[in-house]
């Protein structure tokens, strides 16, 4: 079984996902109890996206190895990214930090932990929190980029910002910590330095090959007004003169007044309890097509994004924020 277990974990690092479920089979039928047999099987559950098989697998080790840290963290990750209960996940991770011996642990636990306190409005605990990695060598681009997201979450700025040079030391990362750092200079109030970072995200961004899934121009416009056909009549009334134009991307113009290069759609012209009663204005809404085929997975998922864009661009035309968005069903 040991020979098994120790290629099923090489296997399963390799990304040889069937290869660890293979050995895991063996294994569970010499001792499917097996302290090691548990936790290699909540590992599979996990890599294949089964949230169910792995959280029960983590929970199972939590009874069965109460001192290990690694199921508690986790479990806890799991709790807080897919089953939406933060709480939960923070409970469940600040139950491992009395086990917790090695530093990666601990970095993975502080992760969490943050990430839990920012998601119940805890931002001043989640800054704490991250105050603790200050002593901490963190040199993979990968997790400098996660730890500089939730610094700017639980607003330093500072912090955020040397994490994401670290970050930018991957040629993959490259141009994601770009578009982080010019958030992080908005928080700042340093507005050229936002600038910047953004005019080379777009450039970059524009040379990019097209994103895997797209849709033409005439099927999102089709979805768009399909959307505002979800308003009131009297809404859709007053929007008949707004246009929707589909554009690649922000223009240079546009990011060079300080706009996102990778916003998924804009507002342009005055609101309307701006409008009435004045002179006819230019008003349009515009969406960035690349934009949101880059965030989308598939076409359904494209679909919605672009949707979800058209609402709240009619909400801000008639000058309502994210907040009044949500209180009438359009978030």
């Amino acid at each position: 079984m040991t020979v098994d277990l120790d290629k099923a974990w090489n296997a399963l690092e390799g990304g040889e996902i069937d290869v660890a479920a293979t050995c895991l089979e063996r294994c569970q039928r010499i001792d499917r109890k097996h302290p090691s047999v548990i936790a290699l099987g909540a590992a599979i559950a996990d890599a294949n996206g089964d949230v169910e098989a792995a959280i029960a697998g983590y929970r199972a080790m939590i009874e069965v190895q109460p001192d290990d840290p690694m199921p508690r963290i986790c479990a806890a990750r799991i709790e807080l990214r897919d089953l939406g209960e933060p709480e939960q996940a923070l409970e469940t991770v600040d139950a491992a930090f009395e086990f917790i011996d090695d530093e990666a642990d601990l970095i993975e636990a502080i992760v969490v932990r943050a990430e839990a306190l920012l998601a119940i409005d805890r931002a001043d605990d989640a800054r704490v929190a991250l105050g603790e990695l200050s002593s901490s060598v963190i040199d993979e681009p990968e997790q400098a980029f996660e730890l500089a997201e939730l610094a700017l979450g639980a607003g330093d700025a500072e912090l955020a910002q040397r994490y994401v040079e670290t970050a930018r030391k991957s040629p993959k990362l490259e141009t994601d910590a770009l578009h982080l750092l010019g958030r992080i200079h908005e928080a700042s109030d340093d507005r050229a330095g936002m600038i910047a970072a953004w005019q080379q995200v777009r450039e970059r961004d524009v040379a990019e090959p097209d994103p895997t899934v797209t849709m033409a121009d005439d099927e999102i416009e089709r979805i768009a007004q399909a959307a505002l056909a979800e308003l009131p009549a009297d809404v859709r009334e007053k929007l008949e003169r707004v246009p929707i134009l589909i554009d690649a991307a922000p223009s240079q113009e546009l990011v060079a007044d300080g706009l996102d290069p990778r916003i998924l759609g804009l507002f342009s012209g005055a609101e309307m309890a701006e409008a009435e009663g004045l002179a006819p204005t230019i008003t349009t809404i515009h969406l960035f097509k690349r934009n949101l085929e880059r965030i989308a997975n598939d076409l359904d998922e494209l679909a919605e994004e672009v949707r979800i864009t058209v609402l709240h661009e009619t909400a801000h035309y008639f000058g309502l924020d994210d907040d009044d968005l949500e209180k009438i069903g359009l978030d």
